[in-house]
């Protein structure tokens, strides 16, 4: 199921980043349309409908502006073809231009585009519009529909741009969101190119479309939704949008679908309200999974049936899902900075963790370190190769759970250089995002960290181990990795912060080392667990009291391959916290041992060398070191 950050809109906070290499100037969005009004329903004849990304009366009424340019902007959006084929054969008679505020809209335009992409010739009609809303710009010269199949249509129009002006519309309407293009110079030509706009919604631009028969029965599926994992026997909900394009409203059951897993029919699902005419309405149902085995299915909805026809245009529908067995608590979530002492935005993003780290007890901060624009004392080679993986370009930048959890699904790597006024509501939005990925993506494996210390010779032995369901390979892969790394805290070096050095900077989560390899190792497997031994000598200069080991369960990082590296679980423990040894705990107070148990949990006959858990006669529990 894909993942979808819904709370955090990056364009509206603004962040500040400085490119590790140089990109196209975008525009200077400045707000975000969050409040709408819906005018009183456009009066359409009989043989008239819109023809947009959505087509009811809401328009945008805070808007934002390409101030990056000034003077008359041409602005569009692109219809697919599946959003024309109602409408083709039919003719545009008249645009409506939605605005945020008043400006000059000197023409309306379309650009037919071919299956191909190759952008045809622009047909325009002069037109003198300014007001704030809906502006109905009626065509003396109609427009006819005669695509060729696939082909697309970008319907667009010619707006006044100031420094300041804010006039463009957007709203979250819609099946989904369409990118806007702006018609701009790009090299030695121009051309039409994305402005940056798709997490605002849709622009406000509709046509309406006079055709002498638009179909009584048309419809369209999309949005199958189900969640990515089920435990086995709990029901599991699913729902699908449908929307009427149709002329001819549809009563209780006249619509079905096919419900299928692993391509076997399982039941049929129906409308339960009637289908009006233009509506878009959800159907849901619910899943037996009693009978599913642990591992990935399909969910498959299709064979739409209205009114006794079966409608071969209506394609089959599917989402994976994972059946398992039962899971472990989710301990930590785990937050990779991208940073640098040399980048003057960083302090940004370190200010912004902060607040995160404050607000909850479940985060690993891990900062890695890079020379950018200069020699970064804590930059390291296993560094560099973590950020050419996740395919890090920007700082200051983050990965959070190294999960994909923004709309564009190639996203890793998320700029966090945000003005400080954002700060609060930034990380309030990034806790919304761990809880929903604890709730969304079950944790199959546990963590313990039992580090052990000389502090003379700073000979450390750290053991990683935990438990495993046993459908762990099954849902998961079993090329998955542990990691283990060591961080500081407390690094006192030279910061650039907004253009000035700070000479005593300090800077906490610095990454250190990774044991075995930044890409993790595989899991010495024990008894349906694991436990895994890493031995290192911590350099002098590192200070031992600020030492963390940070161990997180994830896919195994590749170069080029941005979705496949999300964590199952993590933890983080100081480095150098010395354990009582058997003689203390004798000693302390009036509680004795009563049972030893190794670091997997087995029961011994005794104190061991190394790591035990000793059960008091009081009920509580310690950790033991045996030397």
């Amino acid at each position: 199921m894909k993942k979808i950050l819904l709370l955090l809109t990056a364009a509206l906070l603004l962040p500040l980043a400085v490119e590790a290499q140089s990109a196209m100037p975008r525009p200077d969005v400045r707000k975000c349309p969050l409040v709408v009004h819906a005018p009183a329903k456009m009066d359409l004849q009989e043989n008239q409908r819109i023809m947009g990304h959505y087509d009811n009366d809401v328009v945008g009424t805070e808007g934002v502006g390409l101030t990056t340019t000034t003077g008359k902007v041409s602005i569009g959006t692109i219809l697919e073809s599946e959003e024309l084929d109602i409408f083709n054969g039919g003719k545009i008679v008249s645009f409506r231009v939605g605005l945020a505020e008043s400006t000059p809209v000197t023409k309306v335009f379309v650009v037919p585009i071919t299956s191909g992409g190759a952008y045809g010739s622009m047909v325009s009609w002069p037109c003198e519009v300014s007001a704030t809303g809906w502006n109905v710009i009626n065509l003396t010269s109609p427009y006819q529909l005669n695509l060729s199949e696939g082909g697309r249509l970008l319907i667009g129009f010619e707006y006044e741009q100031t420094q300041t002006n804010k006039p463009l519309a957007l709203v979250n309407e819609g099946d989904e969101a369409y990118d806007t293009y702006w018609y701009k110079k790009a090299g030695h030509q121009y051309r039409w190119t994305t402005a940056g706009l798709k997490s605002y919604g849709n622009l406000c631009i509709q046509c309406v479309v006079e055709k002498d028969h638009f179909p009584e029965v048309l419809i369209k599926t999309g949005n199958l939704q189900c969640p990515g994992f089920v435990k086995k026997g709990d029901e599991m909900p699913f729902s699908f949008t449908v929307k009427n394009r149709g002329t001819q409203a549809l009563n209780p059951n006249d619509l079905t679908f096919d419900v299928n897993i692993d391509g076997e029919k399982v039941a049929t699902i129906s409308n339960p309200e009637v289908l009006e005419s233009g509506i878009t309405t959800t159907i849901e149902g619910i899943i037996e999974t009693s009978e599913l085995t642990s591992g990935s299915h399909t969910l498959t909805i299709n064979n739409a049936v209205a009114l006794g026809e079966t409608l071969d245009y209506v394609y089959p529908m599917n989402a994976e899902f994972m059946i398992h067995s039962g899971t472990y608590p989710r301990q930590k979530h785990y937050v990779e900075q991208y940073t640098s002492t040399y980048c003057t935005y960083c302090p940004l993003g370190n200010s912004m963790l902060s607040i995160l780290k404050q607000m909850r007890d479940d985060i690993i901060w891990v900062g890695v370190h890079a020379n950018f624009n200069g020699v970064d004392p804590m930059s390291c080679a296993q560094g560099d190769s973590i950020m050419d993986y996740v395919g890090n370009n920007s700082y200051p930048s983050a990965t959070f759970d190294r999960s994909t959890g923004w709309e564009n699904e190639r996203q890793l790597v998320n700029s966090i250089g945000y003005y400080a006024d954002y700060h609060q509501q930034i990380a309030e939005e990034l806790g919304h995002f761990f809880d929903y990925i604890t709730e969304q993506n079950p944790t199959f494996a546990s963590i313990e960290i039992s580090p052990v210390v000389d502090p003379e010779t700073r000979e450390a032995v750290i053991i990683v181990s935990g438990e495993m369901t046993p459908d762990f390979d099954l849902l998961l892969g079993d090329d998955n990795v542990l990691n283990v790394f060591i961080t500081e805290d407390s690094v006192v070096a030279p910061q650039l912060n907004s253009g000035m050095w700070v000479s005593q900077y300090v800077h906490n989560g610095v990454f250190r080392c990774a044991l075995g390899s930044v890409k993790g190792v595989g899991f010495n497997r024990v008894d349906g667990g694991y436990s895994n031994e890493f031995t290192v000598t911590i350099p002098e200069e590192w200070v031992l009291d600020n030492l963390n080991v940070v161990a997180f369960i994830s896919r195994p990082i590749a170069a080029g391959v941005l979705t496949d590296m999300e964590l199952n679980n993590a933890e983080s423990v100081r480095l150098y916290n010395p354990s009582h040894s058997i003689e203390e705990i004798l000693a302390d107070g009036d509680a004795v041992p009563v049972e030893y148990y190794d670091i997997m949990g087995h029961r011994t006959n005794g104190p061991r060398q190394g790591i035990n858990i000793v059960k008091m006669s009081d009920g509580t529990a310690r950790k033991v070191l045996v030397k």
